[in-house]
């Protein structure tokens, strides 16, 4: 297929252009950010033993096994893209032991507050803030400060750039399923404290011809690691440990 604005016949936002393919773009992803993951919430700084872990933005639910794997918490899973969800609810079924454990919810965290129990051992959102508009961003900290509790943690991946610049064509990294290899790559453009992405996908054969290529287009807010630690400030939270190279921060209700 030629470069397209997404696939055939549907609309060319980020999510509906990949989502047959994210498990598979993910994989690079995933293979770095669960032990880090793990890490943090495994360690000193442990989400509190048996409470709820809000997994929020959880895609096709990629590290809901690595939450699992952390002990008997209960998941709540939040996807608001309907063809995300469908492979999020793919992952909890297909993973042996996830379906008792893991609720996956549509909608935003607004649609899904109501359906969230009130106390939270951990929330999880990784490389979705920059989708959030300013109150949405406000709320998902009202959250945090309403629900966590003592001990409980946050663990936030933010992507860059922290400022706004231009972003020339830039590989991220290539994952191959069976015989075929999925890469991506994408450049951005600053559009005041917002970047404006266009992002590419393309599956190859083993040999390197090009079997497909899509792309899209997508506006992302910058958000600092200041930032990020005065809204937890606000919110009562502590700073945890952090992962710079990786743009993954955390931080505890004491």
């Amino acid at each position: 297929m030629s470069p397209s604005e997404g696939a055939p016949g549907l609309p060319g936002d980020l999510y509906t252009s990949n989502a047959d393919i994210y498990a598979a773009l993910a994989l690079p992803y995933v293979e770095t950010m669960g032990p880090a993951l793990a890490e943090i919430l495994g360690g000193e700084d442990r989400a509190p033993a048996g409470l709820p872990i809000l997994d929020l933005g959880s895609g096709t639910g990629a590290l809901l096994p690595r939450l699992a794997a952390l002990g008997s918490h209960p998941l709540y899973a939040v996807e608001p893209h309907p063809a995300m969800r469908a492979g999020l609810m793919a992952t909890v079924c297909a993973t042996p032991g996830l379906a008792a454990r893991a609720t996956v919810l549509p909608g935003t965290l607004d649609d899904a507050a109501p359906l969230l129990p009130p106390r939270l051992g951990a929330i999880v959102a990784l490389n979705m803030l920059g989708h959030l508009d300013e109150a949405a961003y406000e709320r998902f900290w009202a959250l945090a400060g309403e629900c966590l509790v003592p001990g409980g943690v946050v663990v936030i991946a933010l992507q860059g750039p922290l400022e706004p610049a231009a972003v020339p064509w830039t590989d991220f990294g290539e994952s191959a399923v069976g015989g075929l290899r999925y890469s991506t790559a994408g450049t951005a453009e600053p559009d005041g404290e917002s970047m404006r992405w266009t992002m590419r996908w393309t599956v190859r054969t083993a040999s390197g011809d090009v079997v497909e290529e899509r792309t899209a287009s997508t506006a992302w807010t910058i958000i600092t690691p200041e930032r990020l630690r005065d809204s937890a400030t606000r919110a009562g939270l502590e700073p945890g440990p952090d992962r710079d190279n990786l743009l993954l921060f955390s931080f505890t209700r004491p």
